[in-house]
């Protein structure tokens, strides 16, 4: 409808084959328009209920943990010069209300006895976390050379994160090259300690794609959010120093940082005549990547880690940029160590990664302001 009614809104229902539970998202949308500077202010409440972890008991029964979460918010989106421009400013802040359910298992003290079976007792509670996130967006989707700019701050009761990331696109006559730099901080509220450390780890910059556990916001959709030993497992975002080497199975992953992190991450289209997969009566699209970035720990004095990471590798974007599997080919001795030691069966399997993409181009035609 166009114009579009002032109050819109949505709501899906959901059932979990898993966990056999109802879940759901939902939204409710109030714009207001103007003729001024700001061309609509948009107030809005998201919410979202899913399960996100399971536990087996000594009994053999299957216990499902969840998350619910609200997110109220406010977009000021500014006018453009003509209705046909590409070229796209707003602010947004957003408030994240999340109640999340964990995992604890305790003693009883008062038995005495050998099975561990009868005295380890598990709870599941409910605990309650916020953060703010403030972001500056200006885009410009024109066809040749489309670039991106976002300026975002994120603040919790620990700590602030702030960070840059632009984008641009380099044409080719056959597709083109993603250029992708990526600068964040991560600083403290009242000086650090070791419990803000512990307590906060989820939040740090990462130098790899972040896994689901690492989606501190729920904002991106997970097929196995919370494994860590099957294909799953596999699945990270495109943020922070979104390379796409992994190492969920070590303490303290390499590249991951509570100070600061830098990142440059190129992706480029492989010309038909030289794509591999051309000779096949369908089309798959092939690129070749290549991440490489440095952070805070690498600097230190007496630090012998590599001051700069790298990775390449290949691309497959399938259905249009919904689903992309990498394959790193080249990167540091330290990712190659790392898959020697913890790798055993199945170690080229185990280093591809994926991504789920569902706000690709597609969407932004029908939608351009649509949002996940």
């Amino acid at each position: 409808k166009i114009p579009p009614n002032n109050w819109q809104y949505f709501v899906v229902s959901m059932y979990a084959t898993g966990s056999k539970k109802i879940t759901g998202i939902g939204k409710v949308n109030y714009t207001i328009h103007s003729n001024h500077l700001i061309r609509k202010t948009d107030f809005f409440i998201n919410g979202s209920s899913f399960t996100m972890d399971e536990f087996r008991d000594s009994a053999g029964r299957k216990l499902f943990m969840d998350f619910k979460k609200l997110v109220p918010g406010c977009l000021l989106t500014f006018r453009e010069k003509n209705p046909r421009s590409q070229v796209r400013q707003f602010f947004q802040w957003k408030a994240f209300l999340i109640n999340e359910q964990s995992l604890r298992i305790e003693r009883d003290t008062t038995f005495s006895g050998t099975d561990t079976s009868l005295f380890l007792h598990y709870f599941l509670p409910h605990e309650n976390r916020w953060m703010n996130q403030l972001k500056y967006i200006y885009s410009n989707e024109r066809t040749l050379y489309p670039f991106d700019v976002t300026i975002q701050v994120e603040q919790a009761q620990d700590f602030i994160r702030p960070s840059f990331t632009a984008n641009y696109f380099f044409n080719y006559s056959e597709g083109g090259l993603q250029a992708r730099f990526f600068a964040g901080k991560f600083l403290y509220l009242n000086g650090k300690t070791i419990s803000k450390e512990f307590k906060n780890e989820r939040y740090f910059l990462n130098m790899t794609g972040p896994n689901g556990y690492e989606d501190y916001t729920y904002s991106d959709y997970f097929a196995g959010r919370n494994k860590f030993d099957v294909v799953e497992s596999q699945q990270l975002m495109i943020r922070d120093g979104a390379f796409k080497t992994r190492t969920d199975l070590l303490a303290n992953k390499i590249g991951k940082t509570d100070n600061w992190l830098l990142a440059v991450n190129l992706n480029s289209t492989i010309p038909r005549r030289l794509n591999p997969l051309g000779a096949l009566p369908f089309t798959i699209p092939l690129n070749i990547f290549l991440d490489v970035g440095t952070y805070a720990e690498a600097w230190r004095q007496g630090s012998e880690m590599d001051r700069f990471l790298f990775d390449a590798g290949l691309h497959l974007p399938l259905f249009k940029g919904v689903l992309n599997i990498y394959l790193p080919l080249l990167y540091n001795q330290v990712y190659r160590d790392y898959y020697k030691s913890t790798i055993v069966k199945n170690r080229f399997l185990k280093t591809i990664s994926f991504n789920i993409h569902f706000y690709n181009e597609p969407l932004k035609k029908i939608n351009r302001e649509l949002e996940f």
